[in-house]
């Protein structure tokens, strides 16, 4: 009976051993968690500069890949919601201030208001100058 309940508390204590301690050592966090972090950040209403604040110790690289990806994602979104075809299409002031609340939201979400290279990447494929951004 004595030897029973030893063995059950040696097999509970090794699980919770083996509960409580980490499978792997401490990883630098992928570009992938990083872009999960960001879109958090800026769903919070933090905004690009201090955004990238709290992500200043990371490295430069992984940064500049998150930009690379969110830079894709901002401009995908646009393309599906037919932005260059809104933009031609608009006819007074009132249209062309909801293409441009568009984009404005859009940076906003992805958290890249001062980014002036997507500024630039918007300018080139839908044709829409965002100097007043």
């Amino acid at each position: 009976m004595k030897r029973r309940l030893f063995t059950w508390l040696l097999l509970a204590a090794c699980l919770l051993l083996g509960v409580a301690t980490p499978a792997t050592l401490a990883q630098a966090p992928s570009s992938v968690s990083v872009y999960s972090i960001w879109i958090r950040l800026s769903l919070r209403g933090l905004n690009q500069n201090e955004i990238e604040s709290l992500m200043r110790n990371m490295a430069p690289e992984t940064i500049a890949q998150v930009k690379a990806r969110l830079r894709n994602t901002v401009l995908s979104n646009l393309q599906t919601k037919r932005i260059r075809e809104r933009f031609r299409s608009s006819r007074d002031s009132d249209d062309l201030k909801n293409v441009l609340t568009s984009i404005e939201t859009e940076l906003r979400f992805a958290g890249l208001q001062n980014d002036e290279e997507l500024k630039l990447m918007i300018k080139d494929r839908f044709g829409i100058p965002l100097n007043r951004l």
